[in-house]
């Protein structure tokens, strides 16, 4: 699977020459018009303004060049993770006990003995708080750090949403010269009912900056992504000439609209991967040796981080991997409203504690984790009191969030809950002040304005960077 935009699109093994032919099979990931039409619904937004010159909030020099956004779909529990309350009392107090770890007086779950080894290069947040309940909301506003305009169930994408993190970079961030700048893997965001989640794809960016998607299933030991490889008879230089002059009939045209010259864009994009051989080796996962690949764990998770270390490996800005239905295997996913603990500690930590260390291991031996913030997070935390299903259910003012690399200082706890874990007591942060620090991190000022489709201004960040977690 291979696609962009808000839906998943399936690749054939490979293109005839009529297919390929076609204009519509050279969009990226198989973007053609009526996807495009159908995806955005309305016309295309307009292009954002440049930041404003006045320095106001210009950052100080970037810390990061990359950032990996890990996402854990459905909410991971705080209180059976990275914030025990063990004297608290019994129905609220996990059935885990805290460890010590390797930095004195930080504490996490029995059940992540190898992680609580790593502490000293990780940052815990335990006062992450918004007030959502909703999945898809607060999603939006962790995946945005925004409040979506219209909270609550039955949300969808729209042309005027807040772009996804990742989006943003991609148009305000650094551009690599033949990657893409922003990208998301394994899988789409859905809704039980089958919505799409609001919040992964660009919206009032427009089309042409939805991060790159790459679909399927990352265990197959011959994992690759066959749109990029071009069809026997036709090679680089007669593709190069086809782009050239496609895009010379649309500058000629009187019937090029935005939105056909927009389009274009996405096909240029995908030329340039086509061109690339450090995007077929990225993309390209049977070329990993098979001990790298038993390192991170042989389920989508753990291939998945691999594949993102190889994408900023290859120069993308920022890689968004989700933890998803469909998309961990047998683990499903992090919304534990019933028998939470035998969950956690069979089949969600174990796989997220290997893939996790793997990665941090791999970034440092490469020389890549001081430049590449690791950002680990969910919608929402789980409720204080334990159900009457032995689960715990959506909370949204409380939950724990890890960051690595890019800057910040590990070995520390920034913030606090209460007694309970219920809500944030000291040094409460937003997920609007987590997307700045994100931003902050990798020098994009935080004043940027952005416009909807009938030009008003949308600032691209409300939060603040919280700065007293880089050393």
């Amino acid at each position: 699977m291979f696609g962009i935009g808000n839906r998943p699109t399936r690749v054939c093994e490979g293109w005839t020459r009529r297919e390929f032919l076609r204009v519509g099979g050279l969009a990226l990931g198989g973007l053609t018009l009526s996807d495009l039409q159908k995806a955005q619904a309305s016309p295309l937004t307009s292009d954002p303004s440049p930041p404003r010159g006045d320095g106001s909030s210009r950052p100080g020099r970037p810390r990061a060049r990359h950032c990996i956004l890990l996402y854990m779909w459905g909410g991971p529990a705080h209180q059976e993770t990275f914030d025990l309350k063990p004297h608290a009392p019994e129905g609220i107090r996990s059935q885990f006990r805290p460890i010590a770890t390797r930095v004195p007086g930080i504490q996490i779950c029995e059940h992540l003995p190898r992680l609580a080894q790593y502490t000293d290069r990780f940052a815990i947040v335990r006062s992450v708080t918004h007030n959502g309940v909703n999945h898809a909301t607060s999603a939006y506003h962790m995946l945005t750090g925004h409040v979506h305009f219209r909270p609550g169930p039955g949300s969808v994408p729209t042309p005027e949403d807040f772009p996804q993190i990742g989006a943003a970079v991609g148009r305000f961030g650094r551009q690599p010269e033949d990657m893409p700048a922003s990208a998301s893997l394994p899988s789409i965001l859905l809704e039980g009912d089958g919505r799409i989640v609001a919040g992964q794809g660009p919206g009032v960016l427009g089309p042409r900056h939805t991060p790159f998607m790459v679909l399927g299933d990352p265990t197959r030991e011959d994992f690759s992504v066959d749109t990029l490889r071009l069809p026997d008879d036709l090679n680089a230089g007669r593709l190069r000439h086809r782009a050239d002059l496609r895009t010379a009939l649309l500058q000629r045209s009187r019937l090029a609209s935005p939105e056909t010259m927009a389009l274009d864009e996405s096909y240029e994009r995908v030329y340039r991967l086509l061109e690339s051989p450090r995007a077929q080796r990225a993309l390209n996962l049977a070329n990993e040796p098979a001990r790298s690949r038993d390192r991170y764990g042989r389920h989508h998770f753990g291939q998945s981080c691999l594949l993102a270390r190889r994408l900023i490996e290859a120069d993308v800005s920022l890689v968004t991997v989700y933890w998803n239905t469909g998309a961990a295997g047998a683990a499903g996913n992090w919304d534990t409203h019933d028998n939470e603990s035998n969950r956690l500690k069979s089949v969600l930590l174990p796989p997220f504690e290997r893939a996790y260390t793997a990665l941090l291991d791999d970034l440092g031996s490469r020389g890549l984790l001081d430049e590449t913030l690791v950002v680990w997070m969910g919608e929402f935390g789980r409720t204080p009191r334990i159900n009457r299903n032995a689960g715990r259910d959506h909370w949204g003012f409380c939950q724990s969030v890890l960051l690595a690399g890019g800057g910040i200082r590990g070995g520390q706890v920034y913030g606090s809950s209460d007694a309970h874990a219920a809500y944030a007591a000291e040094r409460p942060v937003s997920p609007d002040d987590l997307g700045a620090t994100v931003f902050s991190a990798l020098g994009i000022p935080l004043d940027v304005e952005m416009h909807d489709n009938l030009g008003r201004p949308m600032p691209l960040c409300t939060g603040r960077a919280v700065n007293a977690l880089f050393g």
